[in-house]
């Protein structure tokens, strides 16, 4: 009986240890080589075409990135984005050095460009909430905060010899407005205005772009200067929307009839509150907003401007896939 006993116990312990050794995790080394490795010479030529593919007549893809500091998913590395995206706006200010070296390489092989935006909205919103730093100092100017902020930002530009800036400035139709509410925001465009056109003829190597509504600034001077004009548009429901307010700028005589528009859309977002963020009522914004611009129409569709692009990073099958589609939607004969 003692003697099954022990026998018993042994063949446990030895099925306990034999089921150890077998899930015991062992580190494996693989070898993934990519083509840069395999046949740098065809990764040459593939990077030359992408090149000249952006510098051709193309449907352009710009994008906005959250640049994190730390790297802890494929999301936070710029190097993964589809190597077709033409521009990159970077969110962040700072900008740490593997992502700058990141950059640098994309924009060698790929001809990427990366670009930082200042909001004048957002600056005016970030003034209006200011409270002195002590009791006895004060709070300074709206003209003289604009203006520090402004040179900050742009100092950032020339800082990491980035290739451009996009200038948001958005608000209402001052057409619409009564004669003294249309006096103000005159007077408010012509604080800002001149400050972004120094900036522009100090820069004339550097893409500008502007965000917002053209034919609702009563200014002269910048949105002449842009290279590409952002619709804020993210809000919209539907490619109509978008038709509409490229129309009303065209419409308006106040700009440009070949003025090239780039639409706002939104990546969808995974937070369940956020559900209508890069929707429209027929489905997502990217893909069916790529269709739209693939048709011809009466104004420039240039492209699009993709918000928080990181997000698609994220498939089962392919990394970026809704707007590696919409490049390729907006661009067929590429």
């Amino acid at each position: 009986m003692r003697n099954t006993l022990i026998l018993n116990i042994l063949l446990v312990c030895s099925v306990a240890v034999s089921c150890s050794e077998w899930t015991t995790p062992e580190s494996l080394e693989f070898e993934k080589n990519s083509i840069q490795q395999t046949d740098p010479e065809l990764y040459r030529q593939y990077c030359e075409a992408v090149k000249e593919y952006k510098g051709s007549d193309h449907k352009v893809m710009y994008v906005t990135f959250d640049n994190v500091e730390k790297i802890s998913n494929g999301s936070h590395n710029i190097a993964m984005l589809p190597d077709s995206v033409d521009f990159v706006q970077l969110h962040n200010l700072e900008i740490a050095e593997p992502v700058l070296k990141e950059m640098d390489a994309m924009r060698k092989k790929l001809g990427t460009r990366f670009v930082l935006r200042f909001s004048y909205n957002e600056c005016l919103s970030e003034y209006q909430t200011l409270e002195p730093t002590e009791p006895e100092a004060g709070i300074p100017t709206f003209e003289d905060f604009f203006a520090g902020q402004f040179a900050n930002v742009t100092a950032k530009v020339a800082e990491y010899g980035l290739d451009g800036f996009t200038f948001a400035f958005t608000c209402g139709n001052p057409y619409e407005m009564t004669s003294s509410d249309r006096s103000a925001l005159e007077q408010e465009q012509q604080m800002v205005f001149p400050q972004v056109s120094e900036w522009i003829s100090a820069n004339a190597e550097k893409k500008f772009f502007f965000e917002g509504y053209p034919h609702y600034i009563l200014v002269d001077g910048v949105v002449d200067a842009a290279e590409y004009v952002i619709l804020p548009t993210r809000s919209e429901r539907a490619t109509g929307d978008l038709a509409y307010r490229a129309l009303q700028a065209v419409n308006s005589g106040k700009i440009a009839k070949d003025t090239r528009f780039l639409f706002a859309v939104e990546t969808p977002s995974f937070i369940e509150e956020e559900y209508l963020v890069g929707q429209f009522v027929l489905g997502e914004q990217i893909p069916l907003a790529a269709e739209w611009i693939a048709a011809d129409a009466s104004f420039e569709k240039s492209g699009l401007a993709v918000w928080n692009v990181q997000r698609d990073y994220f498939d089962t099958k392919k990394i970026y896939s809704t707007v590696r589609r919409a490049i390729k939607t907006m661009n067929p004969n590429e």
